[in-house]
């Protein structure tokens, strides 16, 4: 599977006028997107990416077929929750993953294919692929977190420039969600008790953390698409 025919890398560039034309500067990497419909050019990808953009910036996707860099226009956020749409380059066709309504269940095996910011070279800002694989570990009904409605936790972390990167069934290549942040653990691995010569006692414990990815599920990204129309 080729998956630079299905979702692109977004960068932040700074804009500026040269007489009547106006040029964007790439200045630094900013997360991932993915085509939900490939005739059209609609993305989708997280909130809090498409709020990093400051004023005299402009969030651009690149294509990772052709090598085109363009404007990521028509952004639309979602008002709770960590989610947007938006639209890229119309005059391509992109593939998109079947998106069904259906829950997946803790134990599922999973894929995630995304970037990672490596630096500037120069006037170039260099991301490298990285794909993680892994499991659902849980599923809540009512998340914890602020700004999604339900949440499934990964048995590995959403690592930093991830998010909006889709989540992908391995057993049948459809959308299981779409990494939008991470959620701390800890599982106690060793604890020593002791008695005070007054009867009091006195515990001490070690804990490991380990840290879950989170994903916004299916019937999410479904119930966002349809509100955000």
């Amino acid at each position: 599977m080729n998956y630079g025919e299905y979702q692109i890398p977004l960068l932040i560039a700074k804009m500026r006028n040269e007489g009547n034309t106006l040029h964007f500067d790439v200045d630094r990497y900013a997360g991932v997107a993915f085509f939900i419909d490939g005739e059209q050019g609609k993305i989708v990808t997280c909130k809090h990416i498409v709020e990093m953009v400051q004023e005299g910036e402009a969030l651009l996707g690149k294509n990772l077929i052709s090598g085109e860099v363009d404007v990521i226009y028509n952004i639309k956020a979602h008002p709770l929750y960590d989610f947007a749409t938006a639209s890229f380059i119309k005059h391509h066709s992109y593939k998109t993953f079947p998106l069904l309504d259906r829950e997946y269940n803790p134990g599922h095996d999973v894929r995630a294919f995304g970037f990672t910011n490596i630096g500037r070279e120069g006037s170039n800002v260099r991301v490298s692929a990285r794909m993680l694989k892994g499991y659902i570990v849980s599923h809540a009904d009512e998340s914890e977190h602020p700004q999604a409605r339900t949440t499934n936790e990964l048995s590995f972390p959403s690592l930093k420039g991830f998010s909006g990167s889709p989540l992908v069934s391995e057993e049948n290549g459809a959308l299981v969600g779409m990494l939008f942040s991470n959620h701390e653990s800890s599982i106690e691995v060793h604890s020593f008790m002791d008695v005070e010569d007054n009867g009091e006692q006195f515990k001490e414990s070690i804990y490991r953390i380990i840290e879950l990815g989170l994903a916004h599920s299916a019937k999410d990204l479904i119930q966002f698409i349809e509100d955000l129309g």
